[in-house]
């Protein structure tokens, strides 16, 4: 009985909760109701999806599209997380603060659903699978979000880019895509030069890792890459 309990907590741990399971466990009436109040706004490449110090009171969902999610400590923004289609947006900074402490930037054409936070909370209090399944999934977003801040910080340049690419090689689901930022973006996020973002691609691709053409990137060694990754 015990070893059957101790199987049982290995396999929920392991269980990881989507934001698209979480609308799943809606009642039909409630999902019913949440769609019709909610909104829907396109935003270009490049716009301001969430302002850092804006008041909470939605919640986001990408339904297409790519952004970014940057966090602003001691007056300094770092990009801590890509989200791609059919994820919440800062779920976790929006029901913790009354005013948000993150910004989102579109990297794409990004089209967002908007529901009052209201709505969410009423539901969590009626439905406890709805309530088990937000717990979840804001807890795989807090772990995802502490590690991918940490993996960066003890990379070298060359480590970070293969973090990057290999993120972005998951968001397209292909080794040949095109990046949705510059080079100076890059940097940015990643918290080194323009000189070493464009010195390190072109050592890359000098050796085989990769193929480089502008944006365009088709990654040729993933094994090399992820070693890097890894290592570096």
């Amino acid at each position: 009985m015990l070893n059957e309990f101790k199987n049982t907590k290995s396999n929920f741990k392991q269980h990881r909760i989507t934001a698209d399971k979480c609308l799943e466990s809606l009642t039909d009436d409630e999902k019913n109701e949440l769609i019709a109040n909610k909104s829907t706004i396109e935003f270009e490449v490049g716009e301001t999806i969430i302002k850092h110090g804006f008041v909470a009171n939605n919640i986001m969902y990408i339904e297409e599209g790519l952004a970014k999610l940057d966090i602003i400590t001691d007056g300094k923004s770092a990009t801590v997380n890509l989200i791609s289609p059919n994820s919440f947006i800062g779920i976790v900074c929006t029901f913790a603060n009354h005013n948000v402490n993150f910004s989102a930037t579109a990297l794409e054409k990004t089209t967002i659903s908007i529901f009052d936070m209201s709505l969410f909370e009423k539901f969590a209090r009626q439905n406890g699978d709805f309530a088990f399944h937000i717990i979840r999934h804001m807890s795989s977003v807090t772990n995802d979000l502490v590690h991918q801040m940490l993996r960066y910080s003890h990379k070298n340049i060359e480590g970070a880019i293969s973090i990057l690419l290999r993120d972005f090689s998951k968001v397209y689901k292909s080794n040949d895509f095109t990046l949705p930022i510059t080079r100076v973006e890059m940097a940015k996020m990643l918290g080194y030069s323009k000189e070493s973002v464009i010195n390190t691609l072109s050592k890359f691709n000098k050796e085989g890792i990769l193929e480089v053409h502008e944006k365009h990137i088709k990654i040729l060694d993933t094994s090399r890459l992820l070693k890097i990754s890894e290592f570096s």
